[in-house]
């Protein structure tokens, strides 16, 4: 398995304190993007960091060791806030390795 540390970007440091009721919709889904690929087994973990140079999203992929880090690429590109165009963006980052518990 390959593993691909994803940093979701929101739009501007103060996004998540200064977002309007239609970009709170817009990050609801794509929470609820990330959970479904949590549920089928593509994503390891997600959650918000709290940065206080800004707020990030943190996503682990988990992929064949096929896939490149432009087929993670391609998925984070149906995230919802993606798609929507208002300047949020993902970094997608290989990990060289990754340990952990079994």
């Amino acid at each position: 398995m390959k593993y691909f540390l994803c940093r979701f970007i929101p739009p501007g440091p103060d996004f998540l304190k200064t977002m309007t009721l239609e970009q709170k919709s817009l990050m609801k889904a794509h929470g609820d993007f990330l959970q479904a690929l949590l549920a089928e087994g593509g994503v390891v973990a997600h959650g918000p960091v709290a940065d206080p140079s800004g707020g990030w999203g943190m996503s682990l992929f988990e992929t064949a060791d096929n896939e490149t880090m432009d087929d993670v690429r391609a998925i984070v590109a149906e995230d919802p806030m993606i798609k929507a165009n208002i300047g949020a963006r993902y970094d997608v980052l290989p990990m060289l390795q990754l340990r952990m518990r079994e």
